[in-house]
């Protein structure tokens, strides 16, 4: 209701009336007394009405800045919903959004066009956990400001104020670690002077390379650098597929030295320690893998592994302080738990037997409760014959799959041999009973790598898994040894991934067979063993003759539609098919008896096939590897390989 004000015409008027009535009462009054009780009246409306003019006034004043107050706010609004600013207003007690503008309610609107307040508040708890001036949010970068106190957050998008032109992605910090790969075997037996003068090229050859791109680096050990970038020049790096790996190898071959150069490289929007970690795990990454390559991973989880490089046989020498680490390191592990159990990969090889069974023995040492375990239904006639060896000599607990399902506790390890991918181990549903696992191979690591496992022995370097399991046997140097037919299963192992000692064999590798040799490994049984049946041979052979050169040095054979072929069939084609003359790569591609397409892939020095069966979504070495595919027929397979050794080929 508005409130009555004299203006200046009632106040003559009144005064006019006051004047009227005194001047009535001098005539009418007569005595004194009645007149000064008549002004005392008169005197208290006076004060009333002033009184209540100024009480009008005073209200007024209120009025007046409630108005001014409501136009303010008016026009704030007005500006809050026009300006590119976002601003939320919350309840920091109960944690919910009070209020929000239109510019907030368009950013942080979902796909149905409603206002995701759970993305606001994810963004508040990262906040006042670890205060950030920008935020990313749907994908966008925006300068941030939250007052926890009042409830308040505002954000607006300045970021290109200050990218000078650049995308944001490109001023994504980049953090990469460089590793000289076998520094140390190298200088060993050098002499001071020479190893000065090797430190001299490295770091000339790194701060060349730096420069070049204007990358601040700096060198942390006498092999191994850290460096830090923006994404504008890692896309530079990437581009040239790191063409840097190339010409340090070529720096090295020029001075007679066998280096190479191995990168682990991560980028980020932010938590710039996260950044650090994973550049440091996907260096570790690149040496397991052979060395002589880049891994490259985004600070984010869903995104996949990227490789360059790695177009050499590995590079990565183990040593045998490592070997021996590794030994008493698993030997503790082994400690603590009940049991131990083994396994192989899907469809047994004799490596992956060989392995498990010296991995099995190795752990008998330490505690009596030791498995390996070995799927019954699934069985290549070789393995099948080892097995029925192995049950017979006695020395092995072999349990099938069923039975391991019996006897797995909640302390119980798995140890898995010659294989680190999940989705290639001999059991699923045995995997899954296990918290901890312990990983010993010899294939590069891949992407499928088990989250839970405790240690890892992974040697790309090494011609088999049974000689990594025979050199932690030979460092346990215990009591008990190995049995002629134990020692005759490793070394079938060891025979059958390197094709009896011709391919992929180092001096370990012989004083590995050697020791085992000491044991009683009898050829005899090896061969009984690993015989190839007739039909077997005969089936290899019509794999032979169904196959092609679709390059000069390269060759494919694919088997019919409608025939089934065991993986070792596959595997011995291949392996025959590489033997002849001018070859540098054979693939066989058949249907197995589970209906998928298998691919075995075999190459000599030139050509990576562990890079091509990656692609495909298997893996394995640079010259021996192989992958599976479902729902693909021959034809459609003998296509997509193709087409991948295609890719392969323009690389190299």
């Amino acid at each position: 209701m508005k409130k009555f004000r004299f203006a200046t015409i009632h106040l003559v008027l009144i005064g006019l009336i006051i004047f009227g009535i005194l001047t009535a009462s001098l005539r009418i009054v007569v005595s004194d007394t009645e007149k000064i009780v008549f002004f005392l009246v008169v005197s208290i409306m006076i004060s009333a009405l002033l009184f209540y003019q100024k009480k009008g006034y005073e209200e007024s004043d209120l009025e007046r800045i409630e108005r001014l107050n409501a136009d303010t706010e008016q026009s704030l609004k007005q500006l809050l919903d026009t300006m590119p600013v976002g601003v939320i207003k919350f309840n920091p007690s109960l944690w919910s959004i009070e209020w929000f503008n239109p510019y907030a309610e368009l950013i942080f609107a979902d796909q149905e066009g409603n206002f995701n307040s759970s993305l606001v508040l994810d963004i508040l708890a990262n906040q006042k956990e670890s205060p950030m001036t920008v935020a990313n949010i749907n994908s966008k970068k925006y300068s941030l400001t939250v007052d926890f106190t009042t409830g308040i957050l505002y954000f607006y998008d300045n970021l290109s104020d200050y990218r000078t032109g650049e995308s944001i992605s490109a001023a994504s910090p980049v953090i990469g670690i460089i590793s000289i790969d076998n520094y140390d075997d190298t200088t060993e037996n050098l002499a001071d002077a020479e190893v000065s003068r090797l430190n001299s090229l490295i770091v000339k050859f790194v701060a060349d390379f730096t420069q070049k791109y204007r990358i601040f680096y700096r060198r942390v050990d006498m092999d191994r650098f850290y460096f830090f970038t923006d994404y504008a020049v890692l896309s530079q790096l990437m581009e040239s597929k790191f063409a840097i790996l190339e010409e340090f190898r070529q720096e090295a071959k020029a001075f007679n030295l066998p280096l190479t150069m191995s990168m682990g490289v991560s980028y980020g929007d932010s938590k710039h320690d996260e950044i650090g970690e994973i550049a440091q795990k996907n260096l570790n990454m690149a040496l397991v893998r052979g060395g002589d390559q880049v891994v490259v991973k985004e600070n984010d989880e869903h995104k996949d592994f990227i490789y360059f490089g790695g177009g050499t046989i590995s590079t990565v020498k183990r040593s045998r302080t490592r070997t021996r680490a590794m030994m008493t390191a698993i030997s503790d592990k082994i400690k603590t738990v009940d049991q131990v159990f083994v396994m192989g990969h899907r469809n047994l090889d004799m490596d992956a037997l060989g392995a498990a069974v010296g991995m099995e023995f190795f752990s008998s040492n330490i505690i009596s409760n030791s498995y390996t375990v070995y799927d019954d239904k699934k069985m290549a006639p070789d393995i099948a014959r080892a097995v029925d060896r192995l049950k017979s000599d006695g020395n092995s607990n072999l349990i099938t799959i069923e039975e391991a399902l019996e006897k797995i506790t909640n302390q119980s390890l798995l140890i898995m041999v010659d294989h680190s991918k999940i989705s290639l181990t001999l059991s699923r549903e045995v995997y899954d009973r296990f918290t901890e696992v312990v990983v010993v191979d010899h294939h590069r690591r891949d992407e499928d790598f088990p989250k839970n496992a405790v240690m890892t022995f992974i040697e790309s370097g090494a011609s088999s898994a049974s000689e990594l399991v025979t050199e932690l046997i030979q460092f346990q140097n215990a009591s008990a040894k190995l049995s002629k037919l134990q020692a005759s299963v490793v070394m079938a192992g060891i025979m059958l991934d390197t094709k009896n000692f011709s391919t992929r064999v180092t001096s370990r590798t012989f004083d590995v067979g050697s020791y085992l040799r000491t044991l009683g490994s009898d050829s005899v049984e090896i061969h009984n063993i690993s015989a190839t049946d007739f039909d077997e041979y005969r089936i290899i052979n019509e794999l032979i003759l169904r196959g092609e050169k679709s390059w000069e040095s390269i060759i494919i054979a694919s088997g019919s539609e409608d025939t089934f072929y065991s993986n070792v069939v596959a595997s011995k084609a291949a392996d025959s098919l590489l033997d002849m003359s001018g070859i540098e790569a054979a693939f066989v591609v058949a249907k197995n008896a589970q209906g998928n397409i298998a691919i075995s892939a075999r190459s000599r020095s030139k050509i990576n096939v562990q890079r091509i069966m990656e692609e495909l979504g298997g893996g394995g070495h640079f010259n021996l590897a192989a992958c599976q595919l479902e729902n693909q027929s021959v034809s459609d397979a003998l296509l997509l390989l193709k087409e991948k050794i295609k890719e392969e080929l323009e690389v190299s």
